[in-house]
This record gives structure tokens, C-alpha cells and sequence, in this order.
């Protein structure tokens, strides 16, 4: 019996040897370079990734876009007014479009409380899209082509941006009547009317502010003569009151005497 415990021990050992030479060769399953392990640690890699780009920099670019803590951006719109209302100055209404704070997140571009991004606002920046109503006060004067600023009227933020107007102004009045050549006001094709030739007469005629009034035509005048109204034209300069003048061109010359009619065309 004492032969055999030699042999069972000789037996063991060479069992012993072949696990270890089992470990070494790889199929150990704790081994951290074996395909398993390896591939069990690179889904949790890419699951740690995902979760900090999703998560942490999803939430760091979040808290940063926040629409109501930058500044607004500037909004330029167009606004049409007459002649009239470029030469005396008016109130006009205008609506344009500009981007305001998003009620749902509040700027934010997420929902509260969460990196949920909002569906409500364009491209969850925070910011909707509004038409807006406002009055813009067209200084007398205005030039067609000019910029007016209203303060803090473009899109919302902090601080808000600017609203430019351009001012497109009519060159005429309806009807064309009226014609403005810078700051001269011009009124063409006015008939002359003379009862009797080599005497003076008058003509009836209206200003830009709609008033009526009788122009003294001299007896010797021609067709293309202007009648002029000194300082009822456009102002020199936006909101000036100094303006300059209000031009009647004879258009035709009609001369009625007793027996006879002449008339002279342009």
C-alpha cells in the first residue's frame, strides 16, 4: 500500500502541471487579454464614452446655449411710406419677424430640469420665431433709402439686438401730382388761364399739406415757367424745420378774349 501513494501523487502532480500549462496558454477567463474579457471592457469603454458625450458634454453645450443670457442678434425689415408721409413725418406701423426666448425652455434649449433637448424651439437654440407689431416714427425729411434704428428691437437676448428700418419712400404722390427732386417739391402740367391777354391771373393750386391757394400767374408768362411757394417743400434734412420749395410748372397757356381763343401747349 505504501507503493501507491507515490503513484496516485505522480498522477496528481501531472494533472496539476497540464492546468497550469491550460492558463498559460490563454484560456483562462479571468485573464484580462482573452477575447471575452476584452471585449466585455470595451463595451463598458464605450458605454462610459457615450454617457460623457451624451450626458456630461450634452449638458456642459446646453447650460452654454442659453438664448436669454447672450446677446440678441440684430434684425433689419423694410417699411413703405408716401410721399407725404416722407416730407411731413408720421407715425407707421410695421410688423417684421424676429426670434424671441422660447416659453418652453426658456432659452435654454432643453426641457427643465432635464438635457432633454426642446422640440419646441428651432434647432434647440433656445430661440422661436415671432411676428412682432411696432411704430416707427418716420422723421419729416426722410430720404428714401435711409436707416432708422429702433433700440432693442431685434431679436431677444441680453443684451437685445437692434431693429434697422430702411425707408422706402414713394418718389410721387398718387396720381403723381406731386414730385419730390430732392428738396423741392415739384407740381407739373398746371394750366393758365388768362381772360383777357397782357393782363395777370391766378391759378388754384394745393400744397403737400393739402391746402388750397390761388398763385399770381404774371401776364407775360411761358409754358415751362414754375410758380414757386418759398419754404413749403421737403426739409433740407431729416427733421429740420428749414425746407425748401414747392415748384408749379405751367403746363399750358389759355387766353380767352371776348371773340377769340388761344391756347399755347408744352
Amino acid at each position: 500500500s505504501g507503493d501507491q501513494r507515490p503513484a496516485r501523487a505522480a498522477r496528481g502532480g501531472g494533472h496539476s502541471r497540464a492546468a497550469r500549462m491550460s492558463i498559460r496558454a490563454g484560456n483562462n477567463p479571468f485573464d484580462a487579454t482573452s477575447g471575452a474579457a476584452k471585449r466585455a471592457a470595451d463595451t463598458v469603454s464605450d458605454k462610459a464614452k457615450s454617457f460623457w458625450n451624451d450626458e456630461v458634454l450634452g449638458a456642459k453645450k446646453a447650460m452654454e446655449r442659453d438664448a436669454s443670457k447672450k446677446p440678441g442678434a440684430d434684425v433689419r425689415a423694410t417699411v413703405d411710406v408716401t410721399l407725404e408721409q416722407s416730407v411731413l413725418g408720421e407715425e407707421v406701423p410695421l410688423t417684421y419677424s424676429r426670434r424671441c426666448v422660447c416659453p418652453t425652455c426658456g432659452g435654454a434649449g432643453r426641457l427643465p430640469q432635464t438635457f432633454i433637448d426642446c422640440d419646441t424651439c428651432e434647432g434647440n437654440v433656445g430661440l422661436v420665431s415671432e411676428d412682432v407689431s411696432v411704430t416707427v416714427s418716420v422723421p419729416k425729411g426722410v430720404s428714401n433709402g435711409a436707416t432708422l434704428r429702433l433700440r432693442d428691437q431685434g431679436d431677444e437676448g441680453s443684451p437685445p439686438g437692434q431693429l434697422y428700418v430702411t425707408v422706402r419712400a414713394a418718389a410721387m404722390s398718387a396720381g403723381a401730382a406731386v414730385a419730390r427732386d430732392g428738396n423741392d417739391l415739384i407740381s407739373r402740367d398746371i394750366v393758365a388761364r388768362f381772360p383777357k391777354a397782357g393782363e395777370p391771373t391766378s391759378v388754384r393750386v394745393r400744397t403737400i399739406e393739402g391746402e388750397w391757394g390761388n398763385l399770381t400767374v404774371p401776364a407775360d408768362a411761358k409754358v415751362g415757367q414754375a410758380l414757386r411757394i418759398k419754404g413749403r417743400g421737403a426739409p433740407v434734412k431729416p427733421g429740420a424745420d428749414e425746407r425748401g420749395d414747392h415748384l408749379f410748372v405751367i403746363g399750358k397757356i389759355v387766353v380767352q378774349e371776348p371773340n377769340d381763343l388761344m391756347e399755347e401747349d408744352a
